[in-house]
C-alpha cells in the first residue's frame, strides 16, 4: 500500500487525488476548446482553498487539535472539488448528443405529473412557495454546516463519508450527464405571466432556455460568480439532501431539522427546481449508489486514520 504524504489522512487523499484529475482534466478542455477562465474567480477559490489547508496542516502538525485539522482540510477539500467539478460540467459543452427530456417528460405524463401545473398550484400557495424556495436555497449551506460540525465534534468517520458520497455521487452526475445530457422540465415549458410572477421560480423556463443554449453552442468564458446547475437528471439537490440527513443521524439537534428541511426539499426541486419528477427517484438512487460506495472504500482504514491524534 502507497503511503499517504506527510499530513494527509487515506479518505483525504483520495478526494485530493480525484479532484486533481477533475482539475487536469479542466486544463486539458478549456486548452482544447479555446475557453478562457477567470482568473480572479479562480484564483479567490485557491487562495481560500490554500489558506484551508495552511490552517489544517498546522494544526495535525503541532498535533493540538486533530478536530479542527480535519474540519479545514475537508472544507478545503470540499471546496476545491466542488470548483473543479462544475468547470469540468461546463467544459462539456458544447454537447452534441440529444438531451433526453423527451423521454423523461414521457414518463412524467404517464405518471401524471405537469410542471405547469404543479406551478400554478404553488401560485396558489404563496406562503408554502416562499417556504420552498427558501428550503431549495438551503442545500449548499447544509452541506457546509455538516462539515464543520462533523469536524469539530471529532465525528471523523462520517465527515469523511459525507465527504467521499459527494465526490463520488457528483462526479458519476456529471458524467452521466455528458453522456446523455438533460435540461430539466421548466428548459421545454412555458408558464403564464401571472403564475411566472406570483411564484418566481429560481429554474424558470428563461433559466432552462439558458441551460438548452449552453448544451448547443458552449460558452467562451467561464467564471465561478456565474455558473448555472447545468445537470437536470438526476436531481443533485436531491442527492445533496439525503447525503445531509444520512450523515446528521448521529448530531440530535440537526438531524430533525434536516429531516424537515428535506421532506421539503421534494417539492421545491419540482417547483423551485424545474425537474422532471422521475429526476427525484433518480438523486435518491446515485445517493444510494455513492453511500455504498463510499462504505466501501472507508470500511478497509485502520481506526487510526480516521481517529483524532
Amino acid at each position: 500500500m502507497i503511503p499517504s504524504p506527510p499530513f494527509l489522512r487515506a479518505p483525504e487523499l483520495f478526494v485530493l487525488r480525484t479532484t486533481l484529475v477533475a482539475v487536469v482534466l479542466d486544463l486539458a478542455l478549456a486548452f482544447l476548446r479555446g475557453v478562457r477562465l477567470d482568473p480572479i474567480g479562480y484564483g479567490k477559490i485557491i487562495g481560500l482553498v490554500g489558506l484551508l489547508f495552511i490552517v489544517g496542516f498546522a494544526y495535525r502538525r503541532s498535533e493540538r487539535s486533530e478536530a479542527i485539522a480535519a474540519t479545514a482540510i475537508s472544507a478545503g477539500l470540499f471546496i476545491f472539488f466542488a470548483a473543479a467539478l462544475s468547470l469540468f460540467n461546463y467544459l462539456l459543452v458544447p454537447n452534441g448528443r440529444p438531451t433526453i427530456d423527451d423521454g423523461l417528460i414521457r414518463i412524467d405524463v404517464a405518471l401524471g405529473y405537469d410542471w405547469p401545473s404543479i406551478v400554478a398550484w404553488a401560485a396558489r400557495h404563496p406562503d408554502f412557495n416562499e417556504i420552498l424556495r427558501a428550503t431549495y436555497m438551503a442545500t449548499l449551506p447544509q452541506i457546509a454546516l455538516l462539515v464543520v460540525v462533523l469536524g469539530l465534534t471529532s465525528r471523523l468517520r462520517d465527515l469523511y463519508s459525507l465527504l467521499i458520497t459527494v465526490v463520488i455521487a457528483g462526479s458519476g452526475a456529471v458524467l452521466f450527464w455528458g453522456l446523455f445530457p438533460s435540461a430539466g422540465a421548466e428548459a421545454f415549458h412555458e408558464l403564464p405571466p401571472k403564475v411566472l410572477a406570483a411564484v418566481q421560480p429560481i429554474v424558470d423556463p428563461a433559466y432552462g432556455a439558458a441551460i438548452m443554449d449552453l448544451i448547443q453552442h458552449g460558452t467562451a468564458y467561464v467564471s465561478p460568480d456565474e455558473l448555472r446547475g447545468l445537470i437536470g437528471f438526476p436531481s443533485f439537490h436531491i442527492v445533496l439532501g439525503f447525503v445531509a440527513t444520512y450523515h446528521a443521524r448521529t448530531v440530535p439537534w440537526l438531524l430533525v431539522p434536516y429531516g424537515l428541511l428535506n421532506v421539503l426539499l421534494l417539492p421545491a426541486v419540482l417547483i423551485q427546481g424545474g425537474h422532471h419528477l422521475v429526476d427525484v427517484p433518480a438523486g435518491l438512487t446515485v445517493f444510494l449508489l455513492a453511500l455504498a460506495a463510499s462504505r466501501a472504500l472507508l470500511r478497509p482504514a485502520p481506526v487510526a486514520v480516521l481517529a483524532p491524534a
